[in-house]
């Protein structure tokens, strides 16, 4: 064998060894990015499930319409410097959720975290939330801009185009389902209207 024959051979051999290693480096990349969506995931699952967190989501579903129908509770939303302890106590929660879902966004928008991973778990939750707590937002954007709640709000429209194309939810089409039976529905429908009527 002549000498560039050898040099052919020990270059292709160079190629190799430095493809594989960028390959290897590659999958143990991959899987230190699932490492950490998994770690993420797990961080946020634990915050929505927290006692402040269902505290501040009760509020936000139960009393802040009501709450909204002040004119000095709407007043110290967008004014910070007139609230009132009283006050700060509910807007604190209504900020406790709007920055939980901010904080998701900021992830979902840097890559950090998955946002088919996010949907899948929160999308109704996340779009509920942005709903409820829209009036709030336009509140809180006066005078400021639309900085405030960006994240939430991106996180929010990326959200409502992933329902819109997963209308009847992410189950494998070819896959067969379990029927239920509703053993109670006619006596819950009675019930239901029975409170309708009070």
């Amino acid at each position: 064998m002549t000498l560039d024959l050898w040099n052919t051979f020990a270059t292709f051999g160079t190629f190799l060894v430095i493809a594989a290693t960028a390959i290897v480096a590659m999958v143990q990349l991959r899987h230190i990015r699932c490492s950490n969506q998994i770690a993420a995931m797990n961080d946020l699952r634990e915050t929505a499930e927290s006692e402040e967190l269902r505290a501040a989501r009760q509020f936000v579903f139960t009393e802040l319409g009501e709450k909204m129908k002040d004119l000095d509770f709407r007043y110290q939303v967008w004014n910070r410097a007139a609230r009132t302890s009283e006050s700060q106590a509910f807007i604190t929660k209504i900020s406790t959720v709007g920055n939980f879902w901010e904080g998701v966004g900021t992830l979902v928008k840097a890559g950090l975290l998955d946002a088919e991973l996010v949907f899948e778990v929160w999308s109704g939750h996340l779009i509920d939330d942005w709903e409820k707590l829209a009036p709030v937002t336009a509140l809180s954007r006066r005078g400021v801009g639309s900085v405030i709640m960006e994240n939430f709000e991106y996180l929010t429209v990326l959200a409502q185009d992933w329902d819109a194309s997963h209308p009847n939810g992410t189950y494998p089409q070819r896959m067969r389902r379990i029927n239920l039976k509703d053993d109670w529905l006619e006596a819950d429908t009675k019930y239901a209207a029975s409170l309708a009527m009070a």
